[in-house]
């Protein structure tokens, strides 16, 4: 059976060769778990493309998408200065 994983932040960077997307889990009990996905610049565009598409089509089903606690954090956990992590 696969293991589901809640995302509660995130980061996304890249390098030349690939994109990496940190997602990560911390349990109100302080539980943490990091999963890194490492896809190519094509892969990342294709991803990017169907995201947006479910997003559309959420928002068409039901209706605009709220931040609510959702918010970037001013510095990366990873180091890296070229995107924010997100957290909720």
């Amino acid at each position: 059976m696969p293991k589901v994983l809640p995302c509660n932040a995130f980061e996304i960077g890249h390098t030349k060769e690939t994109f990496t997307l940190i997602l990560r889990y911390e349990s109100p009990d302080g539980h943490k778990e990091t999963v890194y996905v490492v896809i190519s610049p094509a892969g990342a565009t294709i991803l990017n493309e169907h995201l947006g598409k479910e997003l559309q089509e959420y928002e068409k089903e039901n209706g605009k998408i709220e931040l609510g606690e959702w918010k970037p954090q001013k510095q990366n956990l990873g180091g890296s200065t070229a995107e924010p992590t997100y957290l909720s």
